[in-house]
């Protein structure tokens, strides 16, 4: 219907134009000057009104052929303006002759043939509005100047021997040039719809048409130059048709087809998103300001056991959130929609599906905002982790389990040594031999290697247990000075200020080995320092004494479970128990001169506050 209204407009259109053309002919038969004024006063609000199309659709244009277009023809209808002001016969301008409005001709026909030029070859560059207005103002002013104030502009109409060369060879100039402009415009067809781009095509023709007949006219109010302003008006009619009744009618479904292509473009790649959201093996799931369904993609259908077409529109919380949950989750929700949570947070919550079971999702959840900031909805995207929560629910439990048969088992152990120890002791105080006292000194070191072996089980069976949390090592390294009871003289210095790192719970334990390994077997050690240092994203905590150090073909072994076998598990706990947050430590000391343990922390798990 709204084709058949165009179409219908535009046989109106031409209709009437056809009418005018008829009366104008005849006006000029009456009356050469009221026909000239006419004339060019239908070009001028021709070119007002595709002006006022092209300014108003400035901000929603897909090309930028109309703008360009229509500003230049505002600026041609001035200087048309002008020109029809000063035609021979109005007496406006004194002391002036049929050279002024010739002169002014045939500088608005340049301005018109550079506009129609300028248009095509602009089109994808989409320049401001303002530097186009700009330009032809700037362009006009340079031309009525070189007419007016500083008479520089060609003279191209002279009385009594008519038009001069100027004027001849600028007319196929500008006849050359529009059509290059018409070529350009055939080269860029497919940013129109054919309904523009014909009229264009026949406007460019046809003004090509008229400016030849303006090169062989020897009086301004003669045939050839009626015939020059009828084809002008045939010409400016055309592209009325063209840009103003059918943009006004259809504005841009078929004056530019630019615009049916980003929304097909838009279809695609909104088609094109939809695809990439199904095959990911993550629910998507969209809300809005009321929590109803605007999106989910295939996989939180599956879950779900419901239709995505059956979802969107549904309320998320009450439909498809367990009874137990929802006013949790409601709360969440009205959080997020009033921007007092942080997004991005991380959720563990259950949903109910279809056939009334439930599934944990684990959601990553951010808000949506319009162009004014403002939330209108949420984006989550969770990971349907059921089956390992039920299998990580199942090792602790397991783990629990082997823990308290690892304990007791331990407990009846050390309870064993300790009898085995007392009879080693009795047997020691009952018998005299040398040679029995060798066997139960051996004896007695073996009860001991065993109760270190065990204990270290114990230690090694608790790593690992809890989560990693954010611990200060300068609060960790004095409990562990505490604990020790260092002997006199030895002092501990700790230069780490408020840095925190991310460890085990057992970090602890790195510290007091630390300390209980340099005290041991540093020799004289009379300070042991703790310092930091940044590497790139990474830190490197030092530990530092002053003792014997450590010799050059051990640096590596002394972290081995199995160096000296009677105290070498304090360094191969304290490696252990950092990587299991990406932490390593290495020995450089120089042997004589002390120790010197580096930990190094990566890049986001240490902090200062």
């Amino acid at each position: 219907m709204e084709q058949n209204s165009t179409g219908s407009g535009i046989r109106w259109s031409v209709i009437a134009f056809t009418v005018l053309l008829t009366a104008l002919a005849a006006t000029s038969l009456y009356n050469y000057l009221l026909f000239h004024v006419i004339t060019e006063l239908v070009a001028v609000g021709i070119a007002i009104a595709v002006f006022t199309v092209a300014w108003n659709a400035r901000t929603m244009r897909e090309n930028s052929y109309l703008l360009v277009a229509g500003t230049g023809l505002l600026f041609v209808a001035l200087i048309s303006l002008i020109h029809t002001l000063a035609y021979d016969g109005m007496g406006i301008f004194a002391g002036y002759d049929a050279n002024l409005p010739t002169q002014l001709w045939v500088a608005s026909r340049y301005l018109l043939a550079g506009t129609f030029l300028a248009a095509p070859l602009l089109l994808r560059k989409n320049p401001a509005p303002r530097w186009v207005f700009a330009a032809f103002a700037g362009v006009t002013g340079a031309l009525l100047l070189s007419i007016f104030a500083v008479p520089v502009f060609p003279d191209c109409f002279i009385e009594g021997s008519g038009l001069t060369p100027f004027k001849i060879i600028s007319e196929y100039v500008i006849v050359a040039l529009l059509a290059l402009g018409a070529v350009a415009v055939y080269r860029l067809r497919d940013a129109f719809s054919p309904r523009v781009v014909n009229h264009l095509a026949a406007a460019i023709v046809v003004l090509m048409v008229s400016e030849l007949a303006f090169t062989l006219y020897t009086d301004v109010y003669g045939l050839l130059n009626m015939v020059g302003h009828l084809l002008m008006v045939l010409a400016f009619g055309l592209i009325y048709v063209g840009f103003v009744e059918t943009g006004i009618r259809q504005p841009y479904a078929v004056v530019f087809t630019g615009l049916k292509s980003s929304e097909e473009r838009l279809r695609r790649e909104k088609d094109r998103f939809k695809q990439y959201l199904d095959i990911a093996g993550t629910l998507f799931v969209v809300l809005d300001r009321d929590g109803r369904v605007t999106l989910i993609n295939r996989r939180a259908s599956e879950v779900l056991g419901c239709p995505a077409d059956a979802a969107v529109g549904e309320p998320w919380i009450e439909r498809f959130v367990p009874p137990a949950e929802g006013e949790r989750c409601r709360g969440i929700f009205l959080e997020l929609m009033q921007d007092e949570t942080e997004p991005n947070e991380y959720v563990q919550t259950s949903v109910r599906t279809a056939d009334g079971r439930e599934r944990i999702i684990a959601w990553h959840t951010t808000v949506l905002r319009d162009d004014d900031g403002a939330v209108y909805g949420t984006l989550s995207s969770g990971e349907d982790i059921t089956e390992r929560q039920h299998a990580e629910e199942a090792l602790g439990r397991a783990n629990t389990k082997l823990n308290l048969l690892s304990g007791i088992t331990r407990h009846d152990i050390l309870n064993r040594i300790t009898v085995a120890r007392a009879y080693i002791e009795f047997a020691a105080e009952d018998s005299k031999d040398s040679v029995v006292q060798a066997h139960l000194e051996r004896a007695r070191a073996a009860v001991e290697e065993i109760q270190k072996q065990v204990e270290f089980s114990r230690d090694y069976q608790d790593m690992g247990v809890a989560a990693p949390a954010w611990q200060r090592p300068a609060d960790l390294i004095r409990e562990s000075v505490a604990d020790l009871g260092l002997p006199a003289g030895v002092r501990v210095r700790v230069d780490l200020g408020d840095l925190e790192i991310y460890a085990d719970p057992m970090v602890k334990k790195v510290f007091y080995n630390l300390v209980d390994n340099a005290v041991r077997h540093g020799g004289k050690v009379t300070e042991i320092r703790f310092s930091c240092a940044k590497s790139g994203q990474d830190l490197t905590i030092f530990c530092e004494d002053d003792g014997t150090g450590i010799p050059d073909g051990e640096k590596e072994a002394i972290f081995r479970k199995t160096y000296k076998r009677r105290y070498g598990h304090g360094l191969f706990l304290v490696s252990e128990i950092l990587g299991i947050t990406g932490m390593t430590i290495r020995e450089t000391g120089v042997f004589g001169e002390g120790a010197r343990f580096e930990v190094r922390v990566p890049g986001g798990g240490w902090r200062e506050e």
